[in-house]
């Protein structure tokens, strides 16, 4: 246990940040998106950290789990409205099956947008080190997969610490990883706000 929390730490205090000279601005992040083609990790909208996951043997549960805030709702209809705006072509958006995801999916890009996926679950509640390491693998496959159709975008809707691991690419609630597929390890090209949108 010690030993895990301490390679967790020293992964986190060494962790790569993007490198500002090799970031797109968001005007030409949104307009590379809008071009189609990549892989877009938004990390779920901003939630009420007074609560916390109490239960998460049932997925339905929502009351036992922590979820979005007012402001985290309001992020999510942000976003949803930007893609709208900016005419960014969607494929296909997969989520976490946490509802914190969910609802951020439902409310940017309408009921039945998305599709849940369990190989996009939170890596932090699982106790089982094979079942966390097949976690960060799949998301891994995930970011350098590209869409099948060439001039759209992959939505995924997951967790830090899932990124983290995965790409060594932290972001906060409510950002957006945009990664360009098609390498043996992701690459990001950019990190935007809900606000980058408006």
């Amino acid at each position: 246990m010690f030993r895990s929390g301490l390679w967790l730490l020293l992964t986190l205090l060494f962790l790569p940040t993007l490198a500002s000279a090799d970031a797109l601005e968001p005007d030409a992040l949104i307009e590379r998106m809008q071009a189609g083609g990549l892989v877009i990790y938004w990390r779920h909208a901003a939630t009420d950290h007074s609560r916390r996951d109490q239960d998460l043997t049932d997925m339905s549960r929502c009351e036992l789990q922590r979820n979005l805030d007012d402001r985290g709702r309001e992020q999510a209809r942000r976003v949803g409205a930007g893609f709208e705006r900016h005419a960014i072509p969607v494929e296909r958006i997969l989520s976490s099956a946490f509802c914190r995801n969910i609802d951020s999916a439902r409310i940017a890009f309408g009921e039945g947008s998305w599709e849940v996926r369990d190989d996009l679950f939170n890596v932090p509640p699982v106790r089982d080190r094979q079942r966390q390491q097949a976690l960060v693998t799949a998301l891994r496959d995930y970011l350098v997969t590209p869409p099948e159709e060439r001039d759209s975008n992959v939505v995924i809707v997951g967790h830090n610490i899932n990124l983290q691991r995965a790409a060594r690419v932290r972001i906060d609630e409510g950002e957006i990883a945009v990664f360009e597929p098609g390498g043996d390890a992701p690459r990001v090209l950019g990190i935007l706000t809900p606000e980058d949108f408006d």
